[in-house]
């Protein structure tokens, strides 16, 4: 009897922590939505003071074709007068989590944007990979693919 009242409260305690862990997590994926939306603002308003935080020195962008490494060229690229961006929303977000400190985010980007004379895909999925690092959440890795036909 005692063992099996001892099974029923550890079953109990595992299942409340999952429901805490799961909480955490929906708390840290509207956080990093957050701050998802502020670089994709960041880029349309030519300001890279908000985001400057969240990208690390070894990171890595991937859009339009092209592959932007290392910290100072993503940010001068935001901020290169060459794109101008009329509006943009992000929806759809998907999160997986790869463990306590690294999830992959992926959602559907909505934009009326040209860069360097050449508009840019109407609808596109991206994905972004977020890190905790030294307490501060930072994304090393963004990609993004050109839905056909939008």
């Amino acid at each position: 009897m005692r063992r099996l009242a001892f099974t029923v409260l550890t079953l109990a305690l595992l299942l409340s922590g999952s429901e805490l862990y799961s909480q955490a997590n929906s708390a840290v994926e509207k956080t990093l939505a957050s701050k998802e939306q502020a670089g994709w603002q960041a880029w349309k308003d030519h300001n890279v003071k908000p985001v400057e935080d969240m990208v690390p020195q070894d990171s890595i962008n991937i859009a339009d074709g092209m592959t932007t490494k290392g910290k100072q060229q993503i940010l001068n690229s935001m901020t290169s007068s060459s794109c101008v961006v009329n509006s943009f929303s992000l929806s759809d977000f998907s999160y997986l989590w790869l463990d306590k400190d690294t999830v992959l985010m992926t959602y559907t980007a909505t934009q009326d944007a040209t860069c360097a004379g050449k508009k840019q895909a109407g609808k596109v999925v991206a994905s972004s990979l977020w890190q905790k690092k030294g307490g501060k959440w930072v994304s090393p890795f963004h990609q993004e693919t050109d839905v056909a036909g939008m």
